[in-house]
């Protein structure tokens, strides 16, 4: 899942968890009195509403309705969690004469961290390949060491790495993003005496 949806899941759940919450906060302090003994001994749903629903025969099947519709709405978003925009495998040369070739695209991004993972100054990398077969993008983060150059480690994925693979893949061009974070030191563990 890319950050835009994740950011937009963060807020459409932390404003339905509010939301929720303001209503059980109100239900709850009905119920202990807080809006008067009245409130607290009347039933949430009046004797007038009862009837209404009663007597209004589109009622009930309009709520049915409202409910199927906000089903399918969650399963919908469910489904959409479990998507993602990283590509299984690539297709080399879709819909030629000669047939076509699959690579794994785990086969292909490990190859390519383990040519980067040799360069001086990489602590780490993680390569993922996104998209589709006809227009595949690369994500790259690479963990560095402190004192590496980062103009000649970003020079080098570019004019190596990242050329590589696009020539193993045959295309002309491959977006590529990289991000480049140093390595997390080790953290000296204390004892307790």
């Amino acid at each position: 899942m890319d950050r835009h949806a994740s950011r937009l899941n963060h807020i459409g759940l932390t404003l339905l968890g509010l939301l929720l919450l303001a209503a059980g906060a109100a239900g709850l302090a009905r119920g202990l009195g807080a809006f008067g003994t009245a409130a607290a001994a009347d039933p949430l749903i009046s004797e007038g509403m009862r009837s209404f629903a009663r007597d209004q025969d589109w009622f009930w099947p309009t709520i049915a309705a409202v409910g199927v519709v906000l089903a399918l709405l969650g399963l919908a978003w469910l489904l959409a969690q479990a998507r993602s925009e990283r590509l299984p495998g690539l297709a080399l040369n879709p819909g030629g004469a000669g047939g076509s070739t699959r690579l794994s695209a785990k086969a292909v991004t490990a190859a390519l961290e383990d040519e980067i993972g040799d360069y001086p100054g990489v602590q780490g990398v993680r390569a993922r390949l996104l998209g589709s077969s006809a227009r595949p993008r690369l994500r790259l983060h690479v963990a560095y060491r402190r004192g590496t150059d980062l103009a000649e480690l970003r020079d080098r994925i570019d004019r190596e790495g990242v050329a590589h693979l696009r020539t193993a893949l045959e295309r002309d061009t491959m977006p590529a993003a990289v991000r480049l974070r140093p390595a997390a030191g080790k953290k000296a563990k204390r004892r307790v005496a």
